[in-house]
């Protein structure tokens, strides 16, 4: 059992430098671009913004690479468990309880019932600390979102939303809203692009 838990914690740590590795999130910043989803400008503008958004939001960052480095280990389980379900829950639950025991409130709050909620469910539960993200920066959001959905699938998270069903897509876009300036989403919503 130390094995698995040394497997675990060194596939968080990976998890987390992939997650913010600055080159990585510079290619897919030009991808979005490239494909349209982002003008030109609009990459330039959060290419900058990026490192203090990454700062101020380095908690939550930590916990949603956690998520994807639980999502890393149990990719690939054999065993019919719902295994990463049981522990994405499990991490939102202990986090909470540690950060109320240790007199944060604020930092227990990131663990909320509604970032719980979504670790709960299937696939979707990785990403349940865009939630609390969101509240503290959409760019970041949006770029890791698409970051992380480009490594894991070869595809944007822009292109799963703009090729899904109406429902899924309305789901999708709460969970990450694009932020101002993309092309294709500014044109299809009859808005004119903001830099």
């Amino acid at each position: 059992m130390a094995g698995f838990g040394e497997r675990l914690k060194q596939s968080i740590a990976r998890a987390r430098g992939r997650l913010i590795d600055p080159d990585a999130l510079a290619e897919t910043l030009e991808r979005l671009s490239a494909e349209g989803a982002i003008s030109e400008a609009r990459a330039v503008s959060l290419r900058a913004n990026l490192p203090g958004h990454i700062d101020s939001s380095r908690y939550i960052v930590g916990h949603l690479g956690a998520h994807l480095g639980i999502a890393a280990v149990f990719a690939f389980d054999l065993v019919p468990l719902p295994l990463g379900t049981v522990s994405r829950v499990s991490w939102v639950a202990g986090n909470r309880l540690v950060e109320h025991l240790r007199g944060n409130p604020s930092r227990a709050r990131v663990h909320s019932l509604a970032v719980f909620l979504v670790a709960a469910i299937p696939l979707l539960g990785y990403g349940a600390y865009l939630l609390p993200l969101r509240r503290q920066s959409t760019e970041l959001t949006f770029v890791l979102a698409n970051h992380t959905w480009l490594v894991r699938t070869g595809r944007t998270y822009e292109q799963f939303v703009a090729n899904t069903c109406s429902p899924i897509r309305r789901i999708a876009r709460w969970l990450v809203p694009s932020p101002a300036g993309g092309t294709r989403a500014a044109a299809a919503e009859g808005r004119t692009e903001r830099p």
